[in-house]
């Protein structure tokens, strides 16, 4: 899995949209090294922690925002067992 973070823009950087840069390069390489892209999903964050202060936000705003976008890949084993791998459970 990769995770991509948004970084602020700009303008209204603290609250405003994130901006993701151009992943291309990333999917790619990846593809060139044998992943396939299965799934992506985000991750959302609060915008605004203040939210319902009178004094800090007027009317009525969405109070969160994508801050991270994940993309899932597989890629088919070389057959070498993973040293990180769980044993199964004999029964």
């Amino acid at each position: 899995m990769v995770k991509v973070a948004g970084k602020p823009a700009e303008e209204l950087a603290d609250y405003g949209a994130l901006v993701y840069g151009d992943q291309t390069a990333m999917l790619n390489k990846m593809g060139k090294e044998g992943w396939e892209l299965v799934s992506t999903y985000t991750e959302t964050a609060t915008a605004f922690p203040n939210f319902g202060n009178s004094d800090y936000v007027t009317g009525i705003r969405d109070n969160t925002r994508t801050s991270v976008v994940n993309f899932v890949f597989k890629r088919q084993s070389d057959g070498k067992e993973d040293s990180n791998a769980k044993p199964e459970k004999k029964k």
